[in-house]
């Protein structure tokens, strides 16, 4: 291998590290996301306790904490995307 081929190499994978998107806690927005998504759960978990009652139906609690889930994540994370489009 000569000096030209090794310093591309090393050069195509600096370029490599670089594109790749930050996905720790010192991104803010990854901890603005987290953030965002414990405010939903907490949110579901608050509304399922009171449908917490004696003769309640699993599959309606599931329901209930689904319909939540989706309502509150539609509201901020709505962006489309190529590959969820159908037909």
């Amino acid at each position: 291998m000569s000096d030209d081929e090794s310093e591309f190499s090393i050069d195509e994978v600096e370029e490599e590290e670089e594109e790749e998107e930050i996905t720790d806690l010192s991104n803010s927005d990854v901890c603005t996301k987290y953030q965002e998504a414990s405010k939903i759960v907490n949110l579901a978990l608050t509304g399922l306790v009171s449908q917490c009652i004696a003769g309640a139906k699993i599959i309606d609690l599931c329901q209930f904490g689904t319909t939540i889930l989706e309502a509150q994540t539609g509201k901020l994370y709505n962006k489309k995307s190529e590959r969820c489009r159908s037909g």
